[in-house]
């Protein structure tokens, strides 16, 4: 396999696991902005140390391979989570 292509999914599902944990933790937080802020610390939180494992660097990189997805996820998961609470 491609190390490239192994990063990217490396990156995609830390991300996305992290994004689901979070939002049902987002539930617990109560108001939107302390969940907000939580959310964007994890986020940042993650993509340090995975930009170490990955070896990438850059912003355009982790972006596409993390944050999007990351945030899709998380609102998605948060809004699912909220309604069947």
């Amino acid at each position: 396999m491609d190390t490239d292509l192994k990063h990217s999914r490396i990156s995609l599902v830390i991300h996305a696991v992290a994004a689901i944990a979070v939002s049902y933790l987002s539930i617990y937080l109560g108001g939107g902005l302390l969940a907000g802020a939580v959310g964007i610390v994890v986020l940042v939180g993650i993509g340090y140390p995975l930009e170490r494992l990955t070896g990438k660097r850059g912003f355009k990189w982790w972006f596409v391979n993390g944050v999007i997805i990351y945030l899709l996820i998380w609102l998605v998961g948060w809004t699912y989570f909220l309604n069947i609470a």
